[in-house]
């Protein structure tokens, strides 16, 4: 609930305009993560300007007929009973430490940044996070192609096993977005999951699973027949990955990530020629 007197209601108004103009300048300047920060900043600057402007007018005075008597007519202007200009202040040192966070993400942005793979992963990770520009990628065509059956086997076998979820997912459209890496001696295949927080229970993460799995397996015969590349599959909602699994060149049976699911082992699959030198 907010409080406010006079004109006060101004001050969320103004900060959050400011906080939306450091979130372009952040972005136009490829430094998001102080974008916030220098929002605030922004608000507060905003906010000083506004009261400079509102207490610059003069008060009214009234004159009591009776007694000759001024008074100063003065409306007063406060948020949660803080008066308008503390707040340029408050908002002010609130800015402090949102810019020192923001310089120390950025910084730890452009370290990882550099890590060899992260950059083609961010990029095929990018396709997978809505269907605005298609449901399935890969970086070759048999690639795409592998990226298509996964989709489309995991899309018909998931309708056929469980009930609910959303048709008309905002990000998915209800299908299985999906990209395939063929990186050499590593195949990654990236699904943007439909609805899978609602796969909550450990029965249902389960068989996700096993369809998962059961589906790349077959969708990559193409790219590898005899089997000698390792295997990656990578489910992912909204957010993060939260089901991981990978298969050593070789072995049988995948290891199952649900808990920490740690995007980094995704990187060496997406290494290109120009990454080989970074550091």
């Amino acid at each position: 609930m907010i409080i406010w007197a006079g004109m006060g209601i101004l001050v969320p108004l103004i900060t959050i305009v400011g906080i939306v103009i450091g979130v372009l300048l952040g972005s136009a300047v490829g430094c998001t993560e102080i974008g916030p920060g220098i929002g605030l900043v922004i608000g507060a600057f905003l906010n000083w300007l506004l009261w400079q402007k509102v207490y610059s007018k003069k008060p009214k005075v009234l004159i009591d007929p009776e007694t000759g008597q001024q008074v100063l007519l003065a409306p007063k202007h406060s948020l949660f009973f803080i008066p308008v200009r503390a707040w340029t202040w408050i908002i002010a040192i609130l800015s402090l430490p949102m810019i020192a966070g923001g310089l120390i993400a950025a910084k730890e942005s452009a370290r990882i940044s550099r890590i060899p793979g992260f950059t083609g992963f961010e990029a095929a990770n990018k396709r997978v996070a809505s269907s605005g520009s298609g449901v399935t990628f890969g970086n070759s065509v048999k690639a795409n192609q592998a990226a298509k059956l996964f989709s489309d086997t995991m899309k018909t076998s998931t309708k056929a096993m469980f009930t609910g979820g959303s048709e008309a997912n905002l990000l998915t459209g209800g299908d299985f977005l999906t990209f395939c890496q063929d990186g050499g001696d590593t195949i990654v295949m990236l699904c943007h999951v439909p609805s899978l927080r609602s796969y909550k229970s450990a029965e249902t993460r389960n068989a996700l699973t096993n369809i998962a799995w059961a589906a790349a397996a077959e969708a990559v015969k193409p790219l590898d027949p005899e089997g000698e590349k390792s295997l990656m599959v990578g489910l992912r909602g909204i957010g993060s990955y939260q089901i991981i699994l990978r298969r050593d060149a070789g072995a049988e049976a995948p290891e199952i990530d649900t808990d920490a699911a740690d995007e980094a082992v995704f990187y060496p699959a997406f290494v290109t020629t120009g990454d080989a030198g970074r550091r």
